[in-house]
C-alpha cells in the first residue's frame, strides 16, 4: 500500500484500463469530484491526466478529455481584477510603506494571516515588476490575429497536417521533414544524429527490429504513458524564472515566505518534530501562483500540440482545449499585476489567437477516417467543437469575423484566394465550423442577418460534387429549421429545388450524403411553410413538383448499398406519411406498396427490416383512411401472385440454395441488377480490341445474396426473419381485401401452398393465415368470427395435418441431407469390402434415389433405411468377417458406423425442425380461425414443441405469443385445468438448464461446501464434452422459449386473469411456504427438495417481468423465507437462495439491499455457524457478479464483512470471500463520488459514512486516524513514522494484518515497538477494569534472523524500558532454562531457527503480536521454516521487510499465507490467476493479448494486496538523508587468473551444454552451479581454487617460482589491489605511504576521514583481506570482523563498538550476516569485494550504512573483474533491479530458474561487452522504436498500419453528436 499519490494514480490509470466505457467515464467523473473536494490539487490532477490526452487509443483520449472537463469545471474562473476597488498595482509602494500597522500578538491570527498573504502577494508582484522592468507577458509567443489570417498565404507555406499516426511519427524526422518547426519535435532530433554517425555496423536484421519494437511495446504497457508532465510552466512563469536566474531579487520579500513545515506531535509533550518539505519543482510555481492564470501552462502546451504532425496528438489537444474553453476562456492570459483594461485586451488577443489557430487547422488538416461508408474527420470535428466552446465567450465583432473566415474557407473564391483549385477538406472544415457556429450563435445569426449567408453556404455545399461536403452542408440547417422556415419563400424554394436535384443526380451507390439530405427533407416537411411552398409549386408545375412526381425519385434509394441511406429514405417516407394533409398522399399507389414489401423481403439489417415493416403498415393504414370507398384489392390484387411467388421460395439447407425468380422482382431503379453481372472472360478482356473496356459500375447490388438465397453467406436466421416479416405483412394486406377477392385467392392460390413438397411455403402460409385472422378480427370488431369460407377452405386440411403429423411428406429441402446420409451408409458398407475383405455380393443393396426427390417411389432411401444399416446390417456383416480381419477392421468400421449415427441424428433434427415450422404455424392459425378446437392436444403439442425447440428467435416468440392467446381463450372458457397444465410445463422449461437451476438429488451430498465453487470447477469440464454440450444447448433453448412466454404472460395478463391460473403462483411460492424436515428432504419423497430449488430458480428469472403489485405483495414479504434457505444445511439451497437474492437485488435494490445489509450481513460474523457464514458469503459473491457496477452505492457495506471472512477457518468461505473482495475492491476508488442511493434508510446512511471512513483509511494510509501513543516512548517520531504508527493502529483496530515494507533504514523497528507497547498498555488498562478474557495479558513474539536478536533487545530497552524483554535464543542448553520465564515476559525475541526447532513449545502460548522481522525469509511456502512460523497463533500478525518481493510474485503468496491464509486463494489458484500471466507478459515473445492479461493481472493483484502493505521510500520521506552514490570499480584479471579462467571456461562450456541438453539428470544444475562458483572464486583470488588436487597446481607453482612471487602476493589478486587503492582514496591506511616517504614528523590522524564496511560473500575471502592485505600491506588499518563465527548474541556488541568508536577504520562482514537488520551508520563507505546473485541481498547490505542517523554522503563501490562472469552477473543484477521497483515482480530466482541461453552466456569468455559498447547499444535500441511487425514494406505497410486505427462507428456517433455536445455547453 502506498500513499495518496498511488491511489490517485490507480484512479487515473482507469481512464485507460477501465474495462468498459462506463467504468472509464465513472473514473473521469470522480477525478472531477476529487477536484471539487481538493481545489488546491487541481493542477496536480491535470498534470496526471494530460498525458492521456495524447495517447493512441481513441477511447482513452475521449475519456481523458472528459476528466479534464470534470476537473477544470470545479476551478473558479480566474478574474485577477475582481477586487480592483481595494487594490491597484500602482499603490503597492504606499501600501508597503504605510499600510502595514504593527499588530499585537493577541489580535486575530486569521486576520493576520490574510494580511500577510496579501502583503506577500503585493511584494511578489513588485519584485517581479522590478526584475522585469516590463510587461510580464513578454512577447516570446507569436499571437495571430484574424485580420492577417489569409487562406491563400497559408497554402503557400506548403505545410499540410496529413494522416500521420503516432506509429509513423518517429519516422517522419528521418525522412527529412524537419522544416516544420514544432517545440514538441525538437527533443527528438538528437538521437537521429547519433544513429547516422553510427554507420553501417548498426544495421539490424528485421528480427532485431521487431524485437526492439516489442520491447518498446512492453515498456509502454508497463509504464502506461503516465509520465507526469509539469503543466505549471507557461511562457509567463518561464519568463519570471529565467529573469530570476540572471539577477537575484533585490527585494526582501523572500524573508516573508516560510518554507512549508510538517509538524509531528510526540508522546512527550515537551517535544515536537519539525521537518521542512519544499518540493523544488513547486518553488517555481510558488513564485507565480496567484499572479498568473493557473491553467496558462497546460493551455500553452495544448495550443502548441494542436499543430502536431501526429493526428492523434492534434485530436487530443483539440479535446483538451474544448474542455478548458467551456468555462475558462475568460481567464486566458490575465495577470494579477495588470489593470482590468490591459487584462481584457490581453485576453481578447489570446482568444483571437486561438480562434485563428483553429481556423488554420480547418484549412490544413487532411486526416479522414472511413467508418462504414462515411468519412469522419476527427481532428476537424473536435476543433469545430473547440471553436463552439470558444464562441460562447467571444464578443459579436470577433464572432462576425470568424464567421466571415469560415465562409471564406467554404467558398474559396479564386479571386480572394488566388488559387484556381478548391480544396475539399478546407471546405469540409469550414462547413463543420459553421455547423457548430449555427447551433451556438443562433440568435446572433438572426440579429446580424446572417441566415441568408448560412443558406448560401449550405446551397454551395449541396452543389459540390464531394459527398462529405454535401453531407455536412445538409446537416447545418437541421438545428435551425425553425428559423429557416421564416425566411422568404423563394429561399425555401431554392433549397428544396437544390435538394431534390441533388437527390436525382446521385446515381452511384457509394454516396453517403443522401442520408443527410433526406434527414433534412424529413425535418423540413414537418413545417406548414415548406408544405405550402411545395403545394404552390405542385399547382404551377404538377409534372415535377406534385408528391406523386417527387416520391418516385426516392425509389432507387430504397435498395441503396449504404445502410444509413436506406434508413433515411424510410424515415423520409414515414415523415411524408405523417403529414396530416390528405392532398399530399396522392403518391400512395401499388408500386410503393410493392417496393416497400420487397424491402421487407430483401433487407438483411434487422433495424431496417423493422422500419420497413413499420412503413408498410402505415402505408396500409393511410390507404384505408384515404380510400374509404375503394378497398385495397383494386390496386393490389394483380400483385398478389408475384409477391407470393417470391415469398414462397424455399429456404435451403446444407449448402443447397434456392434463388428467387427474377421476373417477379419489381426493380426500384433502372440500375438495379437482379443477378450480379457475369465477369468477362480473360481472353475477351485481354484482346487488343479498339473498344474501350467499360468503366466498372458504381452500382452495387446488396440484395444479390438474398435473391440467390445464399444460406452460407447470410445464415438461415436472416433469411427466415425476412420471410416471416414479409408473410406477416402479406397477412395484414389480405385483411384489407373484399371477401370475394379473398375467397378466390384463398381457394385458388393460398390453400395450394399446403400441398407443395416444400416446408417453407407451408410454414409461411400458416404465418399469413395467423396474421390475417388477427388483423381481420381487429378491423371488424362488430363481427365476432371470420367469414365461414376461411374455415371451409383451410379447416379440414390443417386439422388433418395437426392430428397426424406423420402424414407430412419428406420435404424437398431435406434431400441434400438425406443424400449425405445415404453416402455415409454406402461408405460404411464399402468399408466392409475394403477392410473386412467381404465379397461384394454379400452386401445389401440400398436405393440410390432418396425420399423427397421428384422421382422417388415407395422403395426410395429413407432414414429408416439408414437405421436398418446401423442396427441390423452392421452386426450381421461384422459377424460374417473372419477373425483376423475383425481385429484389423474394427477401428475403421466403428469410425464409419459412428459417422452414420451422426448423420442420422442430424437429419432427424432437421426433419423435426421443419415439421415444427409447419405444425406450429398451422396450430396458431387454426386457433384464431375457430377458437379452441375440440381436439386440443395436437394444437398444444405443436405450439409447445416450437416454444422449446425452435432455434429461430422470431418463430419461437410467435409460438410463445400463440400460447399466450391460447391461455387467454382457455381462461375465458373456464378450462382452467388445461391452462394450469400448460403453465406448469412452461415453468418446467425454466428449470431444465442445470447451470441455472441445479439438480437437487445430484447435489444432495454437499452440505459444508459452497456449491458455487464446485459448479465453477465443473463448468469447464462440461464444455469439453460434445454430448454434454449439446444437452446443455438444448436446455438453454428450452429455457429461452419458456422465459419469453412466461415473461409475456406476466406483462399482458392482469391480476384477475392471473388468479384464474392458480398453478402459476402455486409453482412459484408453495414450495417456499411449506416447511419440510431435513429427513424428508434427504429422502426427497414427492420431489420436495427439487420443487424448492425450482421455485427459487423460477422466481429469480421471472422477477424482472413482474409488476410492482406482484413484487411488493408476494415476493418482498418472502425475503425472510429465502433467508432461511440461505442458512440451510444443504449447499444447493444456499446456492439457489444466494442467486435469487442477487438477481432480485439487481432489479429492486432499494427494497432488497437494506434487508441484506441488516439481516444477512450479520450472519457473516456468526462464529458458531459455518453454514450461515457460507450462505452470506456466497450471496455477496453473487451480488457482485449480478449487479456489476450497480453495486457501487452499497459496496462500502460489504468490504468489512468480507475482510473478516478472508481469514476464516473454513477454506470455502475464505476462497469465495477472497474472490469477491478482489472483484469489488477495484470499485472502491469509484465509490466516493456516487450520490446516495434513493430510499436508503437514515440509519444505513449513517452507517455508510462510518464504513467509508474505514475504507478511506484502508485505501490511503495518510487518512488513517492520528493515533496518540498512550505510553511514553523514548524516541522522537518523525512525520512519516507517526503515519506508519497510525496505519499499524488502524490495522490493530480492525483486526487486520499487514506488511510494513518501508525502505531499509526508515525505522520499522521503532514503529513496531510503538504499536506493540501501546497495545500492551491499552489491553492492560482494559483488563484491570473488565477482566475480560480477550484482553488478558499476552506476550508478543518477535521472530528475526539470529544476528538481530540482540538488536531488538537493545531497541526495546532503549525505547520502551518498561516492557520485560526475553531473548529466547542460543543453543538448547542456553534456551532450556529460559522456558519458565516465557509466560511472564511482555516481549519474546527469538530467531527463525529456534522458532522452527522449538515450535511445539512456542505453540503452547497465545501471542498478542507475532512479528516476523526480515519476513521475506518465509518467501518459500514449502520450507519447513515457513510452515512452522505459520502455525504460531496471534491476535495480530505483522511482517517487516525492506524488500517484500525478492525474486518473484509467488513469494507474495507465502507472506500473505502467513498474514491471512486464503486471501490470495490457494497457491495453485494464485499461480494460475496472477503468477503465470504476469510471468508470461514479461516475456518479449508473448502476444499482445497475453501482455494485456499480464498487465490486468498485475493491476488486480495490486488492488488486492495494496491495502495491506505500507511502503515508503527514503527519497520520498527523508529530505535530510544524504544521498547514496553507487559506483562500479573495474579491475583486470591478473595473468595467473586469466590463464586459469580461460582454460576452465572453455572446458566447462561444452560440459554445460551437454548438461543442459541432458535434462534427465537431477544433478545437472548442481554441477553447473559448482562450475560457476569455481569461476567466481577464481575472480576473487586464485588461492581460493588452487586446492592440493587441482590439475594445474604444478604449472602454477612453476610459474610463481619463475616470477619470484608467492601465491598470496596481492599482485595475483587484483581485487585486493583495487580494495587497497579505494581505501587509500578514502584516507584509510595513509600512514603506510607516509612511512615510506620517511617523513616521520607528520602526526598521524587518529581518526580517518572515512570509515568503510567491506562485504564479501565467502568467509575465506574475508580471511584473505585480513591476512594478505591488512596484516601484510596495511598494518596501520584498524578493523573488526562480523561473520558467521561471531556468536549471534555478541553481534550487536560488535556493531555498537564500531558505531561508537570512530577510530576503527573498517568492518569486515559477510553479506549474509551483515546484510540483515544491523545499524552501521558509523561508516560512510561501503565496498563490495564480491556480489550476490540476488541484488536484494546487496541492497540490504548497502543500507546498513545508508539509514537514519547517517550524516554523510554514502559511497558504495562494487569491485568487478572485467571480462568475466562477474561482469555478467552484475548485468543480471541490473536486469533484476529494473523490475524490482514495481510492487510485484517476476524475476529469475537465482540460478535455479535462469534461462538456458543465460547460463551458457556466463561461460562465454569472448562476449563481455565493455561499458561504452553497452551505452551505444542502448542509444540505438532507443532509436528502434518503430520496427515493422507486419512484414510488409512501402505503401502496403502504410495501408495496413492505417487499418489498425479504425474504430467502431458508435464511438464517432457518440463523440460527434451535435445535440449532445450543445447540451454540455448550455
Amino acid at each position: 500500500m502506498t500513499s495518496k499519490v498511488s491511489r490517485l494514480d490507480r484512479q487515473v490509470i482507469l481512464l485507460e484500463t477501465g474495462s468498459t466505457q462506463v467504468v472509464r467515464n465513472m473514473a473521469a467523473d470522480q477525478l472531477g469530484d476529487l477536484a471539487k473536494q481538493h481545489p488546491e490539487d487541481i493542477l496536480s490532477l491535470l498534470s496526471r491526466v494530460y498525458p492521456f490526452l495524447l495517447v493512441k487509443k481513441w477511447e482513452t483520449r475521449v475519456t481523458a478529455a472528459r476528466a479534464v472537463g470534470a476537473i477544470v469545471s470545479h476551478a473558479k474562473v480566474w478574474d485577477p481584477n475582481s477586487d480592483d476597488d481595494e487594490y491597484h498595482p500602482e499603490n503597492i509602494n504606499n501600501d508597503i510603506n504605510n499600510d502595514i500597522p504593527i499588530k499585537n500578538e493577541f489580535e486575530s491570527t486569521i486576520e493576520n494571516a490574510k494580511v500577510k498573504f496579501e502583503d506577500d502577494l503585493k511584494l511578489r508582484i513588485e519584485e517581479l515588476k522590478e526584475e522585469h522592468n516590463s510587461n510580464l507577458l513578454e512577447e516570446n509567443r507569436n499571437y495571430y490575429n484574424l485580420n492577417e489570417w489569409n487562406f491563400a498565404e497559408l497554402l503557400k507555406t506548403g505545410k499540410l497536417l496529413l494522416s500521420k499516426s503516432i506509429n509513423e511519427y518517429d519516422d517522419s524526422f528521418k525522412n527529412g521533414s524537419e522544416n516544420i518547426r514544432d517545440d514538441s519535435i525538437d527533443t527528438k532530433k538528437e538521437p537521429v544524429k547519433e544513429e547516422m554517425t553510427s554507420g553501417t555496423q548498426n544495421k539490424k536484421s528485421a528480427r532485431m527490429l521487431a524485437m526492439a519494437k516489442r520491447r518498446k511495446k512492453i515498456q509502454a504497457k508497463g509504464n502506461g504513458n503516465t509520465k507526469q508532465i509539469d503543466i505549471t510552466q507557461s511562457s509567463v512563469s518561464r519568463n519570471i524564472a529565467n529573469k530570476k536566474d540572471i539577477k537575484p531579487a533585490t527585494s526582501n520579500a523572500s524573508t516573508l515566505q516560510n518554507p512549508k513545515l510538517e509538524i509531528t506531535e510526540q508522546a512527550d509533550k515537551s517535544k515536537l518534530m519539525i521537518e521542512s518539505v519544499a518540493a523544488p519543482i513547486l518553488e517555481q510555481h510558488e513564485r507565480v501562483a496567484g499572479i498568473v492564470w493557473q491553467f496558462q501552462g497546460i493551455y500553452e502546451l495544448l495550443i502548441d500540440n494542436i499543430f502536431n504532425e501526429s493526428w492523434e496528438i492534434r485530436h487530443g489537444a483539440a479535446l483538451g482545449l474544448r474542455e478548458l474553453m467551456k468555462k475558462h476562456a475568460y481567464g486566458v492570459n490575465r495577470l494579477k499585476s495588470e489593470t482590468r483594461e490591459i487584462n481584457d485586451k490581453q485576453n481578447k488577443k489570446s482568444l483571437e489567437d486561438l480562434a485563428t489557430r483553429l481556423l488554420t487547422i480547418f484549412a490544413l488538416d487532411r486526416f479522414g477516417d472511413f467508418v462504414n461508408d462515411t468519412v469522419v474527420a476527427p481532428v476537424r470535428e473536435s476543433v469545430s467543437q473547440t471553436l463552439a466552446a470558444l464562441l460562447i465567450h467571444l464578443d459579436d465583432d470577433l464572432s462576425f469575423e470568424i464567421f466571415q473566415k469560415l465562409e471564406q474557407l467554404v467558398l474559396q473564391d479564386p479571386i480572394v484566394t488566388g488559387c484556381p483549385n478548391r480544396i475539399w477538406e478546407a471546405t469540409h472544415g469550414g462547413l463543420l465550423g459553421i455547423r457548430y457556429f449555427v447551433s451556438i450563435k443562433t440568435d446572433f445569426l438572426t440579429s446580424r442577418d446572417l441566415l441568408d449567408s448560412v443558406v448560401n453556404v449550405v446551397l454551395y455545399g449541396l452543389r459540390q460534387s464531394d459527398d462529405d461536403v454535401k453531407s455536412v452542408a445538409a446537416s447545418i440547417l437541421v438545428p435551425i429549421t425553425d428559423q429557416f422556415v421564416t425566411l422568404q419563400n423563394e429561399k425555401i424554394e431554392i433549397l428544396l429545388t437544390t435538394m431534390w436535384t441533388s437527390l436525382s443526380e446521385l446515381d452511384d451507390d457509394l454516396s453517403s450524403s443522401v442520408g443527410s439530405v433526406m434527414n433534412l427533407l424529413a425535418k423540413l416537411c414537418q413545417f406548414k411553410e415548406v408544405l405550402d411552398v411545395l403545394k404552390t409549386k405542385a399547382v404551377m408545375l404538377p409534372a415535377e413538383w406534385a408528391f406523386k412526381s417527387l416520391v418516385p425519385k426516392l425509389y432507387p434509394f430504397l435498395r441503396h448499398s449504404i445502410t444509413s441511406v436506406r434508413k433515411a429514405v424510410l424515415n423520409l417516407l414515414k415523415a411524408f406519411l405523417s403529414i396530416e394533409d390528405d392532398s399530399t398522399k396522392g403518391w400512395i399507389n401499388s408500386k410503393i406498396f410493392r417496393l416497400v414489401f420487397q424491402n421487407i423481403l430483401l433487407e438483411q439489417n434487422r433495424d431496417i427490416l423493422d422500419l420497413s415493416f413499420e412503413v408498410y403498415t402505415s402505408l396500409l393504414a393511410q390507404y384505408k383512411s384515404k380510400h374509404t370507398e375503394k378497398s385495397l384489392d383494386h390496386v393490389f390484387s394483380k400483385h398478389l401472385q408475384p409477391i407470393l411467388h417470391l415469398l414462397n421460395t424455399p429456404i435451403g439447407l446444407n449448402g443447397k440454395n434456392y434463388s428467387m425468380e427474377g421476373q417477379f422482382i419489381l426493380k426500384p431503379s433502372q440500375h438495379y441488377q437482379i443477378h450480379s453481372q457475369k465477369k468477362r472472360s480473360i481472353s475477351e478482356a485481354s484482346s487488343n480490341s479498339e473498344i474501350p473496356v467499360p468503366k466498372s459500375s458504381e452500382h452495387v447490388n446488396i440484395d444479390a445474396p438474398m435473391i440467390a438465397g445464399d444460406i452460407t453467406l447470410l445464415g438461415s436466421d436472416v433469411i427466415i426473419n425476412t420471410r416471416v416479416m414479409a408473410a406477416r405483412a402479406f397477412g395484414l394486406t389480405l385483411a384489407m381485401f373484399q371477401d370475394s377477392t379473398l375467397q378466390s385467392f384463398f381457394s385458388n392460390v393460398l390453400v395450394r401452398c399446403y400441398e407443395l413438397p416444400y416446408a417453407t411455403p407451408r410454414m409461411l402460409a400458416g404465418v399469413i393465415l395467423t396474421e390475417f385472422c388477427g388483423a381481420w378480427l381487429k378491423s371488424n370488431p362488430d363481427r365476432d368470427q371470420l367469414p365461414t369460407f376461411v374455415n371451409d377452405i383451410f379447416g379440414e386440411k390443417i386439422n388433418a395435418q395437426l392430428s397426424d403429423p406423420s402424414s407430412l411428406p419428406v420435404f424437398r429441402e431435406l434431400v441434400p441431407s438425406l443424400k449425405a446420409l445415404r453416402m455415409q451408409c454406402q461408405t460404411l458398407l464399402t468399408t466392409f469390402v475394403d477392410v473386412g475383405m467381404l465379397p461384394q455380393h454379400k452386401l445389401p443393396r440400398i436405393a440410390i434415389v432418396v425420399q423427397g426427390e421428384t422421382e422417388a417411389g415407395p422403395q426410395a432411401f429413407t432414414i429408416e433405411t439408414a437405421e436398418k444399416v446401423y442396427n441390423e446390417y452392421y452386426p450381421k456383416l461384422f459377424k460374417a468377417m473372419s477373425n483376423s480381419y475383425k481385429i484389423l477392421g474394427k477401428k475403421p468400421l466403428e469410425d464409419a458406423r459412428y459417422r452414420v449415427q451422426l448423420a442420422i441424428d442430424s437429419t432427424n433434427d432437421l426433419m423435426k425442425a421443419r415439421s415444427n415450422w409447419v405444425l406450429c404455424n398451422a396450430a396458431s392459425s387454426i386457433l384464431l380461425m375457430n377458437g379452441i378446437p375440440p381436439k386440443l392436444n395436437p394444437v398444444i403439442r405443436s405450439l409447445m414443441d416450437s416454444v422449446k425447440e425452435e432455434t429461430n428467435e422470431m418463430l419461437q416468440q410467435m409460438a410463445g405469443n400463440s400460447v399466450i392467446h391460447l391461455l387467454r381463450e382457455l381462461v375465458k372458457s373456464n378450462k382452467v385445468n388445461v391452462a394450469n397444465k400448460i403453465v406448469k410445463n412452461l415453468c418446467g422449461f425454466l428449470c431444465v438448464d442445470t447451470s441455472e437451476v441445479p439438480d437437487f438429488t445430484a447435489n444432495l451430498q454437499y452440505s459444508s461446501e459452497i456449491l458455487t465453487l464446485i459448479k465453477e470447477d465443473n463448468s469447464i469440464t462440461d464444455q469439453e464434452d460434445i454430448k454434454l454440450k449439446k444437452v446443455a444447448d438444448d436446455a438453454k433453448l428450452k429455457r429461452k422459449g419458456g422465459l419469453y412466454t412466461l415473461g409475456k404472460l406476466l406483462s399482458v395478463f392482469d391480476k384477475e386473469e392471473l388468479s384464474k391460473i392458480p398453478k402459476f403462483k402455486a409453482v412459484l411460492f408453495e414450495p417456499l411456504d411449506k416447511s419440510y424436515s431435513d429427513e424428508e428432504l434427504k429422502l426427497n419423497e414427492s420431489n420436495s427438495g427439487q420443487s424448492i430449488v425450482d421455485s427459487m430458480g423460477i422466481l429469480r428469472v421471472l422477477f424482472p417481468y413482474m409488476n410492482s403489485e406482484l413484487r411488493d405483495g408476494d415476493v418482498i414479504p418472502r425475503l425472510e423465507k429465502l433467508q432461511g434457505f440461505l442458512c440451510s444445511e444443504f449447499s444447493v439451497f444456499r446456492y439457489s437462495a444466494a442467486r435469487t437474492f442477487a438477481d432480485i437485488a439487481k432489479i429492486y435494490p432499494v427494497q432488497v439491499m437494506p434487508f441484506i445489509i441488516r439481516g444477512i450481513l450479520p450472519m457473516m460474523n456468526n462464529a458458531g455457524s459455518i453454514v450461515e457464514r457460507q450462505g452470506a458469503s456466497e450471496l455477496i459473491y453473487h451480488l457482485s457478479v449480478s449487479m456489476g457496477t450497480e453495486i457501487l452505492p452499497y459496496v462500502i457495506f460489504l468490504i468489512v464483512p468480507l475482510l473478516g471472512r478472508m481469514s476464516d477457518s473454513n477454506h470455502d468461505v475464505r476462497s469465495i470471500a477472497t474472490t469477491t473482495f478482489a472483484s469489488i475492491i477495484k470499485l472502491v476508488p469509484l465509490e466516493e463520488g456516487i450520490s446516495d442511493p434513493e430510499g436508503l434508510p437514515e440509519d444505513l446512511m449513517a452507517g455508510r459514512e462510518k464504513e467509508r471512513d474505514f475504507i478511506q483509511q484502508m485505501m490511503d494510509p495518510s487518512k488513517a486516524k492520528p493515533f496518540k501513543l498512550p505510553v511514553a516512548i523514548k524516541a522522537t517520531l518523525r512525520k512519516y513514522q507517526q503515519d506508519g504508527v497510525n496505519w499499524l493502529a488502524f490495522l490493530n483496530h480492525y483486526n487486520l494484518h499487514g506488511i510494513l515494507c518501508d525502505d531499509m533504514g526508515l525505522g520499522k523497528t521503532l514503529q513496531t515497538i510503538c504499536i506493540i507497547a501501546s497495545d500492551q498498555y491499552l489491553r492492560q488498562e482494559d483488563y484491570k477494569e473488565t477482566h475480560s478474557v480477550t484482553t488478558r495479558p499476552l506476550p508478543s513474539l518477535i521472530v528475526c534472523p539470529p544476528s538481530l536478536t540482540g538488536h531488538w533487545e537493545n531497541e526495546f530497552n532503549q525505547y520502551s524500558p518498561f516492557l520485560k524483554v526475553l531473548v529466547y535464543a542460543g543453543g538448547p542448553s542456553q534456551r532450556y532454562p529460559l522456558r519458565d520465564q516465557l509466560g511472564s515476559a511482555d516481549i519474546i525475541v527469538t530467531s527463525y531457527d529456534v522458532a522452527r526447532n522449538d515450535l511445539e513449545y512456542l505453540m503452547k502460548f497465545d501471542y498478542n503480536y507475532c512479528v516476523l522481522d526480515e519476513g521475506h525469509i518465509i518467501k518459500n511456502s514449502q520450507s519447513k521454516l515457513a510452515k512452522a512460523v505459520k502455525q504460531l497463533g496471534a491476535n495480530h500478525r505483522l511482517i517487516l521487510t525492506g524488500t517484500p518481493i525478492q525474486n518473484n510474485v509467488v513469494e507474495l503468496w507465502s507472506l500473505f499465507d502467513f498474514l491471512m491464509p486464503g486471501f490470495l486463494g490457494t497457491e495453485k489458484m494464485f499461480q494460475d490467476r496472477f503468477a503465470k500471466p504476469i510471468a508470461a507478459s514479461r516475456n518479449s515473445k508473448t502476444s499482445s493479448k497475453e501482455q494485456e492479461a499480464g498487465v490486468l493481472a498485475l493491476e488486480a493483484l495490486h488492488k488486492q494486496v495494496l491495502p495491506f502493505m505500507l511502503r515508503r521510500l527514503k527519497e520520498d520521506v527523508l529530505s535530510d538523508l544524504p544521498p547514496k552514490i553507487i559506483q562500479d570499480y573495474y579491475c583486470e584479471l591478473s595473468d595467473l587468473q586469466k590463464q586459469l579462467y580461460q582454460d576452465f571456461a572453455k572446458k566447462q562450456k561444452t560440459v554445460v551444454q551437454k548438461d543442459i541438453q541432458n535434462t534427465a539428470e537431477v544433478d545437472n544444475k548442481q554441477h553447473i552451479f559448482q562450475a560457476l562458483q569455481y569461476m567466481r572464486k577464481l575472480c576473487n583470488h586464485p588461492a581460493l581454487v588452487l586446492s592440493p588436487d587441482h590439475p594445474q597446481l604444478q604449472q602454477v607453482q612453476q610459474y610463481l617460482k619463475q616470477a619470484h612471487l608467492d601465491l598470496h602476493d596481492i599482485i595475483n589478486a587484483p581485487k585486493l589491489t583495487a580494495l587497497r587503492t579505494l581505501l587509500l582514496e578514502c584516507g584509510i591506511g595513509e600512514q603506510e605511504i607516509d612511512k615510506r616517504s620517511n617523513d616521520q614528523l607528520l602526526t598521524t590522524n587518529v581518526i580517518s576521514q572515512h570509515r568503510a564496511l567491506i562485504f564479501c560473500q565467502l568467509k575465506d575471502m574475508l580471511d584473505m583481506v585480513e591476512n594478505d592485505l591488512f596484516k601484510k600491506c596495511m598494518p596501520s588499518v584498524t578493523y573488526m570482523r562480523l561473520d558467521g563465527t561471531v556468536d549471534p548474541r555478541d553481534r550487536q556488541n560488535v556493531v555498537k563498538k564500531f558505531n561508537d568508536d570512530p577510530s576503527i577504520d573498517c568492518l569486515l562482514l559477510t553479506t549474509k550476516v551483515g546484510g540483515l537488520g544491523l545499524n552501521l551508520t558509523g561508516a560512510d563507505t561501503v565496498i563490495f569485494v564480491e556480489h550476490d546473485w540476488n541484488p536484494m541481498n546487496d541492497l540490504q547490505a548497502m543500507d546498513r550504512a545508508h539509514r537514519l542517523g547517517q550524516k554523510k554522503v554514502v559511497n558504495v563501490y562494487r569491485i568487478i573483474t572485467k571480462g568475466t562472469l562477474e561482469e555478467k552477473i552484475m548485468g543480471l543484477q541490473k536486469f533484476k533491479m529494473n523490475i524490482a521497483s514495481t510492487v510485484v515482480n517476476q524475476q529469475n530466482s537465482g540460478l535455479a530458474s535462469m534461462d538456458t541461453h543465460q547460463l551458457l552466456d556466463l561461460f562465454d569468455t569472448s562476449n563481455v561487452p565493455s561499458q561504452d559498447e553497452e551505452q551505444a547499444k542502448q542509444n540505438q535500441a532507443d532509436m528502434e522504436d518503430v520496427a515493422n511487425e507486419t512484414g510488409l514494406t512501402g505503401k502496403a505497410k502504410e495501408a495496413v498500419g492505417e487499418l489498425k486505427e479504425l474504430w467502431d462507428s458508435s464511438q464517432y456517433e457518440e463523440e460527434y453528436n451535435l445535440d449532445n455536445f450543445i447540451k454540455t455547453l448550455r
